[in-house]
């Protein structure tokens, strides 16, 4: 299996002293599933803060976010606890729709940039727009 796209988003976007363990956990098909459910419970701790561009729980209606999405509806990479989306190629407005309906975390990822879905939970869902 290519694990390119894990491994571009986790040297990327992930706080340099967290990489090692998350890298292994999202490319030993074994931990996979465990390393995805860390990363939506500890995401705020995990993402290098240098990379935010964008975040909120309304990210989907902020004007920049969707002048992005409309600049960089290129093909993107999605990891996701939900089988029927995980490893998926979509461009990017598709993949956003896809990880709306699901309630775990899902990972879009791009060739410069991230989009992060957290899990659901009461009160709402934390989304995050990284970039290179």
């Amino acid at each position: 299996m290519d694990y390119t796209s894990e491994e571009r988003f986790v040297r990327s976007f992930i706080k340099k002293s967290r990489r090692d363990r998350l890298l292994l956990e999202l490319t030993t098909p074994e931990r996979r599933s465990r390393g995805l459910d860390r990363f939506c419970h500890q995401t705020a701790e995990l993402l290098d803060k240098s990379r935010i561009l964008l975040k909120g729980d309304d990210l989907e209606r902020q004007p920049e976010f969707l002048r992005f999405v409309k600049e960089h509806d290129e093909e993107c990479f999605i990891l996701s606890q939900d089988f029927w989306m995980d490893e998926e190629f979509l461009p990017l407005s598709e993949a956003i729709e896809k990880a709306a309906m699901s309630f775990d975390a899902v990972i879009i990822i791009g060739s410069t940039f991230a989009v992060i879905y957290t899990e659901s939970m009461k009160g709402g869902r934390y989304k995050y727009l990284v970039c290179e």
